[in-house]
């Protein structure tokens, strides 16, 4: 009987201990692993060519959102997400935005709408992180003017795959 008693301690350690070294750490997407890009705008001076210069007031909604994106303060650069269930994401760029306490001589808002269109292509992360989507071909339609004109004067692709951050994928010159 005691024979049994240590092979059923010795079987159930060699269970536990079969089971422990079985199992994969817990998978946590770390900290700097690339995800899914945005797209980086960096807005130029038209008449400058390649300085930079930021646009007052800016406010980015996509088409058929109400809510703009927060932005905070625009210096020159700013990134927004591209939609990947389809291959076109429109988005409304108004400057001059913020009319809480504009008087008669400031400028009012001036929205255009630019278009990009763009093909999806899924890239596998690891086990953590799953997938992230890549843009490849990224192109731009003439921005739409409001009833107010056009503020946007060109618009210019830099890199037509997205994949990162590092730099701007587009220039819009205003």
């Amino acid at each position: 009987m005691r024979v049994y008693k240590y092979l059923f301690f010795i079987l159930i350690g060699g269970l536990v201990l079969y089971s422990n070294l079985s199992c994969e750490r817990d998978d946590i997407c770390a900290e700097g692993t690339p995800t899914t890009p945005f797209l980086v705008i960096k807005f130029m001076d038209f008449d400058a060519g390649t300085q930079v210069k930021a646009p007052l007031e800016l406010q980015v909604k996509a088409v058929g959102i109400e809510t703009p994106f927060t932005l905070g303060a625009v210096t020159d650069s700013i990134l927004i997400p591209l939609r990947n269930d389809v291959s076109i994401t429109d988005y409304e760029f108004t400057i001059n935005s913020d009319t809480t306490n504009n008087s008669d001589t400031d400028p009012l808002p001036n929205k255009d709408t630019v278009s990009f269109q763009y093909t999806t292509e899924e890239e596998y992360v690891s086990s953590a992180c799953g997938f992230k989507i890549n843009y490849k071909g990224l192109t731009v339609s003439p921005p739409e003017a409001g009833d107010d004109g056009s503020w946007i004067k060109n618009i210019t692709i830099q890199r037509e795959n997205v994949t990162d951050e590092t730099t701007a994928h587009v220039f819009i010159f205003h």
